[in-house]
């Protein structure tokens, strides 16, 4: 009682100058009111709508209503924290926009928290952004659809500096508007160890994973190329992929009303988790046995026509021998979890070849 009226604002605002930890989660738009300054805080999680269900991994969800509530909810407010103390930083979702005002650095000359102080994140290690189209101001959606059609990054480089990330090692970006593969730039893509991206439209086909040289795990959205040969951009990218020697895991999701072949060399030698969710052949499926020898957990969605699927599976996922030259090669050794989705392109089929007779 002795706090007021907002008990909530009053409290979260009398300790902020020693919290540790503050994690917000709230369905519909946040309005705290934060007047205090975070010198200590490590742990920042801010999520509002869906995001409050699962803030760890993308929710995967095509539901319009759901992705209308994550576009329009928007974060209000966000405390003022010194940058220097995160290890851990989940936001959104938020406006591309000035997205690290609220932020503050260290006066060199005084060696003290300054509030004018462009920031530095020297200790942070785990990064997410959720973007929200909708939290985008009516002045900056002109440069919004123009950036569809440019080489733009958005309006948060124009300042022409952006913050350090020595520490960094994981980093989650979702729903960024503009050029991912400019906006990328901005982090240390050289030290990065687990990389996700989803729903990343614009210039996504231009960006290739081999520029993350230390990578360990991806887990990545592929969105619908913008051309009509949405099969050959998709297995291009993959392609390139499948070329990064450094990964152990893997997780690729697209669309699975269409196939999309594999590449016919992979070079995932370290690769011990792989997961999918792309129309494939249940071909495919032996081939990758084959070739990624320390692989101990896959799953894979295979659209075909399931009575020929069910025949192929049957007798083909099984040990057995391949001779190849004067090399022997047999199915993986190491798998210890395997999972395969079924989806029938009969009835599609049927549907379409009625649409070309009608």
């Amino acid at each position: 009682d002795s706090f007021g009226l907002f008990a909530l604002d009053d409290l979260i605002n009398v300790r902020m100058p020693y919290l540790k930890t503050l994690t917000v989660v709230a369905q519909g738009a946040l309005k705290l009111g934060f007047h205090g300054h975070a010198q200590r805080l490590r742990h920042l999680t801010m999520h509002t709508v869906a995001h409050a269900l699962d803030y760890s991994e993308p929710s995967g969800s095509s539901n319009d209503e759901t992705n209308c509530s994550l576009q329009t909810h928007v974060l209000l407010s966000v405390p003022r924290v010194h940058a220097e103390s995160l290890v851990l930083l989940d936001i959104g979702p938020i406006a591309p926009t000035n997205i690290w005002g609220p932020f503050f650095g260290t006066n060199e000359a005084s060696n003290v928290p300054d509030l004018n102080t462009l920031p530095n994140f020297l200790c942070l290690r785990k990064l997410r952004l959720v973007f929200g189209v909708q939290a985008l101001r009516s002045e900056d959606r002109h440069m919004h659809r123009a950036s569809k059609h440019r080489n733009s990054p958005g309006p948060e480089t124009s300042v022409g500096i952006y913050p350090l990330f020595p520490q960094l090692e994981s980093l989650t970006v979702e729903q960024y508007p503009y050029n991912i593969l400019l906006f990328l730039e901005n982090f240390p893509r050289g030290q990065l160890l687990h990389l996700k991206l989803y729903k990343c439209l614009h210039h996504f086909y231009e960006l290739s994973l081999c520029v993350f040289s230390r990578l360990q795990s991806a887990c990545i959205d592929i969105p619908e190329a913008p051309h009509a040969s949405k099969e050959q951009d998709e297995e291009t990218w993959i392609s390139r992929t499948f070329g990064v020697s450094t990964l152990r895991s893997l997780s690729l999701r697209a669309s699975a009303a269409h196939q999309v072949d594999l590449p016919s060399t992979y070079q995932l030698h370290c690769l011990q988790n792989l997961d999918l969710s792309i129309g494939m052949r249940s071909v495919e499926v032996e081939k990758l046995l084959v070739e990624l020898k320390h692989l101990r957990s896959l799953r894979v969605t295979i659209t075909e026509v399931l009575s020929k699927t069910h025949e192929y599976l049957s007798r083909s996922i099984r040990p057995k021998k391949y001779t190849k030259s004067k090399y022997t090669r047999v199915l993986s050794t190491t798998l210890e979890q395997l999972t395969i989705c079924l989806v029938d392109l009969a009835a599609s089929r049927q549907r379409r070849a009625l649409a070309k007779t009608a």
